[in-house]
């Protein structure tokens, strides 16, 4: 260096050579958080689909649940599959006229 507002070429090509890759990997790095997005996003929709999956599975457990109970469970005071009375006119009305 003959002066002092001289700058090495080495320098000048390596600052320049910094700033075009920092350039070049903007669209890269915009393409990569894009992507990132995408995927969380899409783990996001499959653990909630498969949360949902889960809460029908017990929700239909428990109807069957509920329906085999009151198809097995026998009682005197509640009509049920094996006592409620067959076919839709064997239950007796109740007479609207005092005895």
């Amino acid at each position: 260096m003959s002066t002092q507002n001289e700058v090495d070429e080495q320098i000048t090509d390596s600052v320049t050579q910094t700033n075009t890759s920092v350039i070049a990997n903007g669209p890269a790095i915009g393409a990569m958080q894009s992507y990132l997005s995408q995927a969380q996003a899409q783990g996001i929709l499959f653990a909630n689909m498969v949360n949902e999956q889960q809460q029908q599975s017990v929700a239909s457990l428990a109807t069957t649940m509920e329906c085999a109970k009151a198809t097995l469970s026998v009682q005197d005071n509640k009509p049920n599959f094996f006592t409620a009375p067959q076919g839709g006119t064997s239950r007796k009305k109740k007479d609207p006229s005092p005895t």
